[in-house]
């Protein structure tokens, strides 16, 4: 296993071991710089809505995201391994 996958492995243990929702805003706010946590959540916010079918304007507006960054967040739900998508669905679920 290279340095940067056990890292990674690291860290996914840790994330998976966050219990409540304010842990993992303490975590978040722990570990990111604000304005990591606000691009962070900017591309889930775009995800989201991607996921409800909205168009970029429609996300652009709602958002303050641009194209190249939907675009990025597109690609991700096009080819990426689905586990946002999945948590999307799990989180509306028990909404």
């Amino acid at each position: 296993m290279s340095r940067s996958e056990i890292d990674i492995q690291a860290l996914s243990e840790v994330i998976a071991g966050i219990q409540t929702p304010e842990e993992a805003k303490s975590f978040l706010q722990d570990l990111c710089a604000p304005n990591e946590i606000k691009a962070m959540n900017q591309r889930f916010q775009v995800m989201r809505l991607l996921c409800e079918g909205r168009v970029y304007t429609d996300i652009m507006e709602q958002t303050g995201a641009s194209t190249a960054t939907i675009s990025r967040v597109k690609r991700v739900l096009d080819y990426g391994n689905g586990a946002l998508e999945e948590l999307i669905r799990r989180t509306q679920t028990l909404k």
